[in-house]
């Protein structure tokens, strides 16, 4: 890889605005999995999502590389903490609508049904001090977004003016816009 083609999760500016390429919600799902609460077939979008590989670059020309200013996987760390991470490394906030946050079928129901890992509670733990939720976050929202994701997609940091033409692109095959990047002040 070129070093001048790379993506990092530094960089992201603030008026950038946040496309996740994955629904979040693999983690409470394989975690009812290990319960038995249903087998492979039950949870086949949570399966065909960790199947598909991250490979947005393929779907964008060389006229879009430059408008992505940072990304990162969205992984163990779930959400909330790879989200803190690229925030914290491009000195920004970012600011997530959580209703416009893709999520598997079955998630929100998985954590009803008390379906969490360990990761849940470190992610919370991690991120806690540095986040604030405002408006109606629901406790299962909330708890989504430390989903710790197992093959989960990216979140990408692109230039307003950029992110409609890159949506397009990108769309249908990974998801949507979940928020903007701010200034630490704006947060």
């Amino acid at each position: 890889v070129h070093p001048e083609r790379t993506w990092a999760n530094t960089g992201a500016r603030p008026g950038d605005v946040l496309i996740l390429t994955k629904a979040i919600g693999t983690g409470t799902l394989c975690a009812g999995l290990k319960k038995g609460a249903w087998d492979e077939s039950g949870i086949l979008e949570a399966v065909e999502s960790m199947a598909l590989l991250n490979n947005a670059i393929d779907f964008l020309g060389p006229e879009d590389l430059p408008h992505v200013h940072a990304a990162t996987d969205v992984t163990g760390f779930g959400l909330s903490g790879h989200g803190l991470q690229m925030a914290r490394a491009s000195g920004a906030a970012l600011r997530l609508n959580v209703t416009q946050v893709p999520l598997l079928a079955r998630a929100l129901e998985s954590l009803e049904m008390g379906h969490l890992t360990r990761a849940h509670r470190t992610n919370h733990e991690y991120t806690q001090a540095r986040t604030r939720l405002s408006g109606q976050v629901g406790e299962l929202q909330h708890k989504l977004l430390h989903d710790p994701q197992t093959s989960g997609g990216l979140l990408l940091s692109v230039e307003r003016s950029r992110a409609g033409v890159i949506l397009e692109k990108l769309l249908p095959r990974f998801p949507r816009a979940i928020g903007v990047v701010t200034s630490p002040q704006a947060a």
